[in-house]
């Protein structure tokens, strides 16, 4: 075939493989779809920043229409005038001109400036009310239109960042076959040989294939695009389900108008000294996301950062905030630069919780060394990598099978305050062991300074002797104890990042005890134990004076569809509490692991009003109740601490209703001593354990905004 018929043969063959308007015309219309598809993210972004509007307007409108006008007095307006004139709220002012109220009679042109400066001022105020997120015991109507225009936003930048990206370079690499195709075909056909002649051909299928792949993705893209149009009922669900995701999702749009920064003064000026210092160098490292599936919030990033800059550390953060998502950020950050072997100790009652978020949150494997075989698990995950995951009971038979730890994370670490303790004494062989380590606690401290010098000591040694002279003072200074603290303890409370977080509402209880009752408690043994089960059950059979209380509100609760978490120290009390509560089911300590996860599956899984009654030992310590919202203490603990985290089971990360905590005393009782040590105790612990002075250096620590999300959508908006 002559050269000239050949090359006419190969235009022809590409205008039809390749549509009417030839390769030009493909490539062109595929690049306008992909750009389409792009910017349907930005619009998605914009109709969550209107919709979150709609609900500030919506929430300002409803809080000036309860405004009597009598409010602007406040601020210096005299009202009468224009509370003659039917202007009864402050929302009767919306829309209104000084020129339009000086028309009512008694209303000057003075009056009229005032009243709309007042107005403006109180607005501005209510604004900075308004919850933005939603909250399912009020819906608003604007909510419903908020959470889907978040789910659709979140699932376009879930879904299409990678693949846009994806089909960009192969697009590229079509543009660059047809560079190369019509570059071939203008040269000379006397310079072309056959092996020419089939890199042509090569070229021309290359382009061919790479735009058909371009093609049928965007189609792909665009089907994605056009079918996400969630329902306000299954977006709901998913809100209640898992709110946090929601509420990174908003903040990473919304950083100016959601309440995540902290308050005025929250963060120290502290322009040097050591926490300045090390809080400088946690934010200067970088953090590789290697196989973390999950999206981190600013100051889990930092407490990740904070983890693989300082290398051997106790993590204290409150309850609910994610310290393990945290300590999992660490290991997949240090997985992505080539280490291969991590490992947890924690308490039987979170071993299978454990394995679940390996898996939920990473891509590393999850191997429970537990049981019979456990020795044969060590050498699987000692072959395999990833994470192992082992109880404080189990590692003291195991752990000198275990040679090398890229980290080890010890959760519940309060656990090993005792030095003498066999369990202690195991973390600590093994901690030796391990390039980081990471004691993971938010009650570092429980009953004396003491305890945390056990856990400093055990994370990095060369600090105890300076810590021990501040210990021997008679009243170490709060302030300095925590500055010396700064390069292993990092604590950021929920008052400090969960600003979305519903209000708790804690009820102390008093309740008089019935004469039977008090008889009971008084004939009872002179035992601490025995007084403090006397003050509950009283004289038996269910008939006292904290069970009839405890009907009482499980009757309300029951009216208005809440889940109730009942916790307790006693068995006995747990077995009256089930029998109470038509059966419901108990987690003790005897329980086994997975009978107890599938009890708090079932639990969540219930719609409306259900109880779960928890001995308070078992049932505080790492388990997630986020769908109950209410908490019942049926007597004071030893330790605030033990209350603390009963409650934080219910309100933490992912909680969107109100709590309500009501702890039950008897009066005249044991039960009013513990409460009062429980006071000095918590004094204590605010005092010296409660806040870390790196967080104090630094905004990141406290900022409650999605960090790596936040970086994506810049990348990809612009």
């Amino acid at each position: 075939m002559a050269l000239a018929e050949y090359f006419r043969t190969l235009s022809l063959g590409l205008k039809v493989r390749s549509g009417a308007g030839g390769a030009h015309a493909v490539v062109s219309g595929v690049s306008g779809s992909l750009r389409s598809v792009s910017q349907s993210i930005a619009q998605a972004k914009a109709e969550v920043i209107a919709r979150a509007d709609a609900v500030l307007a919506e929430g300002v409108a409803a809080l000036l229409k309860a405004a009597p006008i009598e409010e602007l007095e406040k601020l210096g307006v005299r009202t009468g005038a224009l509370r003659g004139g039917g202007l009864l709220t402050v929302h009767d002012l919306e829309g209104k001109t000084a020129w339009q109220l000086q028309r009512i009679r008694g209303v000057g042109d003075v009056t009229a400036e005032e009243a709309i400066a007042a107005r403006d001022r109180y607005k501005a105020e209510a604004k900075s009310e308004v919850r933005v997120l939603p909250d399912p015991d009020n819906p608003r109507p604007s909510d419903g239109a908020l959470m889907v225009a978040v789910a659709r936003y979140d699932a376009l930048v879930r879904h299409l960042p990678d693949r846009l990206k994806e089909a960009d370079r192969k697009l590229f690499l079509a543009m660059q076959a047809l560079e190369r195709l019509q570059a071939e075909t203008r040269l000379s056909g006397l310079l072309f040989s056959s092996e020419r002649r089939q890199r042509l051909v090569e070229t021309h299928d290359a382009l061919l294939a790479e735009l058909s792949w371009v093609q049928q993705e965007t189609a792909v893209l665009r089907q994605y695009e056009a079918g996400l149009r969630p329902s306000v009922e299954e977006v709901r669900r998913l809100y209640e389900q898992n709110s946090a995701a929601f509420v990174a999702v908003l903040e990473s749009v919304l950083p100016a108008r959601l309440p995540v920064a902290p308050p005025p003064g929250q963060v120290s000026d502290e322009k040097g000294g050591l926490p300045a210092e090390i809080a400088a160098e946690v934010e200067a490292t970088r953090l590789e996301k290697g196989p973390l599936l999950a999206t981190l919030r600013r100051y889990q990033q930092f407490g990740a950062q904070y983890l693989i800059c300082r290398k051997r550390v106790l993590l204290g953060d409150d309850m609910g905030l994610g310290k393990t998502v945290q300590v999992l950020g660490a290991m997949c950050h240090l997985s992505a630069v080539g280490a291969r072997r991590f490992f947890v100790v924690c308490p039987n009652s979170v071993l299978i919780n454990w394995e679940r978020e390996v898996s939920k949150h990473t891509g590393l494997t999850p191997t429970v060394i537990h049981g019979p075989d456990r020795n044969d698990e060590v050498a699987l995950w000692k072959e395999r990598g990833g994470v192992g995951i082992t109880t404080f009971a189990t590692l003291s038979k195991l752990v000198h099978l275990i040679d090398d730890v890229d980290l080890l994370a010890v959760d519940e670490a309060h656990a090993v305050k005792n030095p003498e303790a066999q369990r202690t004494q195991a973390v600590l062989k093994l901690s030796a062991k391990a390039r980081h380590l990471v004691l993971m606690t938010g009650t570092a401290l429980e009953n004396r300074l003491a305890e945390m010098h056990t856990l400093v000591a055990a994370a990095q040694p060369e600090l105890q002797d300076l810590l021990k002279q501040l210990l021997w003072q008679v009243r170490p200074k709060p302030n300095e104890i925590r500055r010396q603290l700064a390069p292993v303890y990092l604590r950021r409370t929920q008052a400090d990042v969960l600003n979305e977080l519903p209000d708790l509402v804690h009820n102390d209880e008093v309740i008089p005890l019935e004469p039977a009752d008090r008889q009971a408690y008084e004939s009872a043994p002179e035992h601490l134990m025995q007084r403090r089960l006397a003050a509950t059950v009283g004289q038996g059979e269910r008939n006292s004076a904290k069970y009839d209380r405890l009907r009482e509100l499980l009757e309300s609760y029951e009216d208005e569809g809440r889940k109730v978490a009942v916790f307790s120290t006693f068995l006995q009390v747990l077995s009256d509490v089930s029998v109470i509560a038509s059966g419901c089911p108990v987690i003790h300590g005897g329980v086994p692991t997975e009978e107890r996860q599938k009890l708090i599956d079932a639990f969540s899984a219930k719609q409306g009003f259900a109880v779960l009654a928890l001995q308070i030992d078992a049932g505080g310590l790492g388990i997630n109740l986020q769908s109950a919202q209410v908490v019942i203490l049926m007597e004071p603990q030893f330790k605030p601490s033990t209350e603390k985290q009963a409650v934080a089971r219910v309100r933490r990360m992912g909680q969107t209703r109100k709590v309500h905590a009501h702890r039950f005393i008897a009066q005249g009782t044991v039960d009013e001593a513990l409460v009062a040590l429980v006071e000095v105790k918590s004094r204590i612990f605010e005092d010296y354990a409660q806040q870390s002075s790196v967080k104090q250096a630094s905004a990141m620590a406290v900022d409650g905004a999605s960090g790596a999300l936040l970086e994506e959508l810049k990348r990809v908006v612009g």
